[in-house]
């Protein structure tokens, strides 16, 4: 199952360089999957624009753009399916909070989530009963 990481790390002086590298190869090696979710996201706001107003598209689509680096940088996950229903409520919300200096509600924030989800099911036929059925 895949996991969020959460919490401190705390990096000896003579590591450091090391540490780097293998950061540098991780982000590397997802470097795939996160192109694949900003396509989607890029589709998704390109779907939105063509129902809602340019605002309204926009603020979905910044609010999944953070996501997708939330799902990047603080997850394990490397397929849409593997995204928990924590990760889309509770642990994304939390991430949220702490990282991201904007006026969005929780609300907004699963507005958007199931717009996105909702538009992965219809649109690309991706579907992800946890992540849908978490934000109900």
């Amino acid at each position: 199952m895949a996991k969020v990481y959460t919490g401190r790390v705390s990096i000896p002086g003579d590591k450091l360089q090391e540490y780097f590298e293998l950061m540098k190869a991780a982000e590397k090696e997802r470097a795939p999957f996160r192109e694949h979710l900003m396509a989607l996201q890029a589709d998704f706001y390109d779907h939105l624009a063509d129902r809602y107003s340019e605002r309204t598209a926009r603020k979905h689509a910044s609010i999944i753009e953070m996501f997708v680096e939330f799902i990047c940088r603080y997850t394990d996950v490397q397929d849409i399916s593997e995204i928990t229903r924590g990760m889309v409520n509770s642990h994304f919300r939390a991430w949220w909070k702490r990282k991201v200096w904007d006026s969005s509600t929780p609300d907004d924030l699963r507005v958007a989530l199931k717009k996105f989800f909702a538009f992965l099911a219809s649109e690309k036929g991706i579907i992800n009963e946890k992540a849908l059925k978490a934000l109900g």
